[in-house]
């Protein structure tokens, strides 16, 4: 990555700059540098000859702007003063006002322009969740993990369900989502970067890429491409653990299970999930899977009298401490 890249936002209001200032420099992974200031005078010396995004507000915006030398100018629109093109709404949340810079700056950017990332010299740890056996909470105990790994790093969850089956999951307005990102995954690794920035939500801390609706366009992607994309999110995004919460029309369902670092198989105690297990046990041997057999955990969620919500502060009951008591492998 350049180090002469900056994005700068400049913003006569005080508080709002020093406070989006600090979510911004505490963002890990911009393809710019940072920068703050309050005055032009101040945006002058920062400038000095580097390539840079310029951020302002609509009441700090003016004609002189555009003699900075700014690369592209991108102006938060708080109700007063001058509204010009390209602008996005100041006043919403910082993750939002964020996503839409990245989306400006990815419209407008070709391909060479685009700034590299660095990699972040770890790997995450991948970890999958299937089972054959429908109704086992397989989506509940994903997020739930997710939600307690946080303790450890980072976490990323990615649902490769038809439908997502909590509103909690689904973001309020049209945004992208896994098959937009997977659009991308073929493009340069500064380009997806950037693309998956710009599609991340997060949830309690927890961050996901919303499920695609329908999921059948998932059901067009080659192995390989699946491959290629867990391996850039593994190594490149700077996650501790990437939690998977799989479905068997994924093609090349037993390719990805195999990355997985530890596998999760849900079932139930009656006769007919168990009579599931053993004819997917049966199917890995056959297509000489067997070690993805060897690196699962089969467990059956316990009746328990209440299920955490998602987004809540209370992880505590029976299925907490289920998933801790799972989670001494990892």
């Amino acid at each position: 990555m350049k180090s002469d890249r900056v994005l700068i936002l400049y913003d006569k209001d005080e508080e709002y700059a020093e406070l989006m200032g600090e979510y911004l420099l505490g963002c890990k992974g911009l393809p710019w540098k940072v920068a703050v200031c309050t005055t032009e005078q101040d945006l002058m010396k920062i400038i000095g000859g580097r390539e840079a995004l310029l951020v302002t507000s609509s009441s700090s915006y003016s004609e002189s702007l555009k003699r900075t030398g700014a690369l592209k100018i991108i102006v938060l629109n708080d109700g007063t003063g001058t509204l010009v093109q390209p602008y996005v709404e100041k006043y919403q949340p910082a993750e939002e006002t964020l996503k839409k810079i990245l989306d400006i700056y990815m419209t407008d950017a070709d391909e060479e322009e685009v700034v590299q990332i660095a990699p972040s010299g770890d790997k995450a740890k991948l970890i999958g969740v299937f089972s054959p056996v429908r109704r086992c909470y397989q989506t509940t105990f994903s997020v739930l993990m997710g939600r307690l790994l946080e303790d450890r790093g980072r976490v990323l969850y990615l649902s490769f369900e038809f439908c997502e089956g909590c509103e909690e999951l689904i973001p309020p307005e049209k945004t992208g989502n896994l098959s937009d990102l997977m659009y991308f995954i073929k493009s340069p690794q500064s380009v997806f970067s950037v693309r998956f920035r710009s599609m991340v939500r997060t949830i309690a801390g927890l961050d996901y890429i919303p499920c695609a609706v329908p999921g059948i366009d998932l059901t067009e992607i080659p192995e390989e491409e699946w491959k290629s994309f867990l391996v850039r999110i593994c190594t490149l995004e700077g996650y501790s653990y990437v939690i998977l919460d799989l479905s068997e029309c994924i093609r090349g369902i037993f390719g990805i299970l195999r990355m997985c670092d530890v596998v999760y198989t849900l079932t139930r105690g009656d006769r007919v999930a168990k009579t599931k297990i053993e004819s997917y046990e049966t199917v890995l041997e056959m297509y000489d899977y067997s070690d993805v057999s060897d690196k699962s955990i089969k467990c059956s969620i316990p009746s328990v009298s209440r299920v955490p919500s998602f987004s809540g502060d209370d992880l505590s009951g029976e299925l907490i401490d289920f998933i801790r008591k799972q989670m001494e492998v990892l």
